[in-house]
């Protein structure tokens, strides 16, 4: 399997894009032209040519709109493709793949979804590092990486929607959830120390006119952002059997207390 680069994927987006954005401009001026042409008998004087420029002329700013939006649509997909290309550890990227149908995107109305920015990326696995400790946060890294090779036996690039369903996959990712959850027992205290990290380590917007550009993690957000992060989580809590079997892995693991803390993500 040919595994094509995020700068080639890049360079293909950006083509398709300038060559629909071309054909658009060129379709819509022959267009006036030839409606133009008919109306005058299938002849365009000097004076028409010239009313024509004019008229295209005060369509500028509606083209200036046009073509800014998909510029600004390009900066979003190259976050998106360094996101992906980057070579981030397998235990990462399945992690932020919980919540990261929050992100802030720009639908196709132009107008900005989502409530979490991928600019919380940095201070958010600096907040997982120092909750989980950095020897028990390399032996999560290390059983997934572990899983990932045994899933895809080498293929590239990695199905991670695949990976996600592996029943070993879903039990390291559960193990994750249960020790960053223990962690919000003083869930005041603990969202408090949270957001301050987070905020304080923002990467830097795309462009000043990115949609997240002035984007912090909020109360609100905080709490979307830990519902999705701790979703496997909610639903071992809610089934007898599958916290039968998380139960074997942790003993001491009380589900009562478990539900509490969760339940103040709501």
């Amino acid at each position: 399997m040919t595994r094509i680069s995020a700068k080639e994927i890049a360079l293909q987006l950006r083509r398709k894009r300038s060559s629909a954005m071309a054909q658009a401009v060129v379709s819509a001026f022959t267009e006036r032209l030839q409606e133009e042409a008919v109306k005058q008998g299938g002849y365009l004087s000097q004076a028409h040519i010239k009313q024509l420029d004019i008229e295209f002329q005060a369509k500028a700013d509606q083209l200036t709109n046009v073509f800014e939006q998909a510029f600004q649509d390009a900066a979003r997909e190259q976050e998106e493709l360094k996101w992906s290309a980057i070579k981030r550890p397998a235990f990462d990227r399945l992690i932020v793949k919980r919540f990261e149908h929050l992100f802030v995107h720009r639908g196709a109305d132009g107008i900005p979804h989502g409530s979490v920015s991928r600019r919380l990326l940095p201070g958010f696995f600096l907040a997982l590092n120092m909750m989980l400790g950095p020897d028990d946060l390399r032996k999560f890294h290390n059983r997934c990486d572990l899983a990932v090779d045994r899933i895809m036996k080498g293929k590239l690039p990695v199905d991670w929607d695949f990976v996600d369903k592996d029943a070993e996959i879903l039990e390291i990712i559960l193990d994750a959830q249960y020790a960053i959850a223990v962690h919000f027992e003083d869930t005041a205290r603990r969202s408090t120390w949270f957001t301050q990290i987070v905020n304080s380590h923002l990467a830097p917007p795309t462009h000043d006119h990115a949609a997240d550009a002035n984007w912090e993690l909020s109360h609100r957000a905080l709490h979307m952002l830990l519902n999705g992060l701790m979703s496997d989580l909610h639903k071992a809590v809610s089934d007898d059997l599958a916290w039968r079997h998380f139960k074997d892995r942790h003993p001491e693991a009380d589900r009562t207390s478990i539900a509490v803390i969760l339940e103040r993500f709501d």
